[in-house]
């Protein structure tokens, strides 16, 4: 399929120019744990600004560790002007079983859920890692704060192709 024929593009067509012109705020999902924090980018007119990870306190219970995450958002940034989260798909998928155990996946939907509660925009994008990996630069590493980067990548990208229709 082409790029332009994917679900995330038909997403992204119609604000193509808030996502060219305005601020991103991207956000790879977690929950917080010794080995993953939740990544984030923020982008302006199509650029990379800022990226790094927000630091949850691991000692803290779930509920202390989601609240942290929603609060970093909605107080350290501004509130952009679209919000991008990986997609993470239901524990089913085209007939498959997701690859994350439940405990992992539902940790994670809960993660997405505070991350997009936690600011008020007008324009929210969910981009598939299958999506987002198509993206990825020739130096790409596997971490979370890459990952984010690689969200605004593809979105960025996307804007920026030629209308086919």
């Amino acid at each position: 399929m082409s790029k332009t024929k994917s679900k995330t593009y038909q997403k992204i067509k119609p604000i193509r120019n808030v996502i060219l012109k305005g601020n991103l705020l991207c956000i790879d999902p977690s929950t917080g744990s010794k080995s993953s924090n939740p990544g984030y980018a923020w982008f302006e007119n199509g650029k990379l600004i800022e990226s790094g990870e927000i630091i949850v306190d691991v000692t803290g219970n779930r509920n202390e560790r989601l609240y942290e995450i929603a609060r970093c958002i909605r107080e350290d940034f501004a509130v952009p002007d679209v919000l991008i989260v990986e997609y993470i798909p239901p524990m089913t998928y085209k007939g498959r079983t997701n690859q994350m155990n439940t405990v992992s996946l539902m940790a994670l939907q809960k993660a997405i859920g505070a991350i997009i509660g936690a600011v008020k925009v007008k324009h929210l994008l969910e981009i598939p890692a299958a999506s987002w990996r198509a993206w990825k630069p020739d130096n790409y590493v596997k971490t979370d704060e890459m990952d984010a980067i690689c969200l605004g990548l593809c979105a960025i990208g996307l804007a920026r192709l030629e209308k086919d229709d």
